[in-house]
């Protein structure tokens, strides 16, 4: 085995993916620059950066099971992923940071960013089907979560592994769950249809897996305006409060 193999293997390598629906924004661009700059003049036994990677498409389901294939079929075995939307922009310590909140035990991590529809990249089920609420703000703690968003997020390969082992090579494909009761005739049965992010936590959910949520300063959701949870905290301390969201799946 040769010393940089023998490296992997003791230092927790992360692959950088970032699916591409349209444009990349000048702020992630940026920030992409300005992470390798860092990453890359460390020692090799202490660069957590193994590869960047990306896929552009259509469809952003397609886009990030692109990235998990290649990630997965890594010769390097790399330990992590973090996947980064185009409209997010993050400090040079981000992979520092996402690990470090990680810690022994959580190996499933979004780095939450307001996602201008919703206000975090946190979700909790509710009582009626199909219906998930977001968590109106994010502390700079992980708080567990029963879904993510993935804007922004770190996945570690044994989530990957397990539901593969179960459901095969499906993380990000959308879940048609049946919405009418048994028994409805075939030409009226309708589904209740799971998009990528919640149809990842759902599956990783049953193979054990808990998902995290946390604020990591330095985000930046760039929309019409730039969105962050650094503002709510701002906000805070002026005496706003924020709002609560609901997402409802597509039926």
């Amino acid at each position: 085995m040769g010393r940089e193999a023998r490296l992997f293997e003791r230092t927790p390598k992360v692959v950088v993916g970032y699916p591409v629906g349209g444009s990349v924004t000048l702020g992630f661009h940026a920030s992409m620059m300005q992470l390798l700059q860092y990453e890359m003049p460390k020692p090799f036994n202490r660069r957590l950066l193994a590869k960047v990677t990306h896929s552009q498409g259509l469809y952003v389901a397609d886009n990030r099971m692109l990235i998990a294939e290649r990630f997965m079929a890594a010769s390097e075995r790399p330990e992590w992923l973090v996947m980064v939307d185009t409209d997010v922009c993050f400090p040079v310590t981000l992979l520092e940071d996402m690990l470090r909140l990680a810690g022994e035990d959580k190996k499933i991590l979004a780095a939450s960013v307001p996602l201008g529809a919703y206000p975090s990249c946190g979700f909790m089920r509710t009582k009626e089907p199909g219906v998930w609420e977001t968590l109106p703000t994010v502390p700079r703690h992980p708080v567990e979560v029963d879904g993510i968003a993935t804007a922004c997020c770190l996945i570690h390969r044994d989530v990957f592994d397990a539901i593969a082992a179960v459901h095969g090579a499906c993380w990000f494909h959308h879940i048609y769950l049946p919405k009418s009761p048994e028994g409805t005739a075939p030409q009226d049965f309708k589904f209740t249809s799971h998009g990528e992010d919640i149809a990842f936590s759902i599956r990783a959910a049953r193979e054990g897996f808990r998902s995290w949520v946390v604020h990591v300063p330095g985000l930046r959701h760039l929309k019409t305006r730039g969105l962050s949870h650094d503002d709510e905290m701002a906000g805070a301390l002026a005496g706003e409060d924020g709002g609560v969201g609901e997402l409802v799946a597509e039926g």
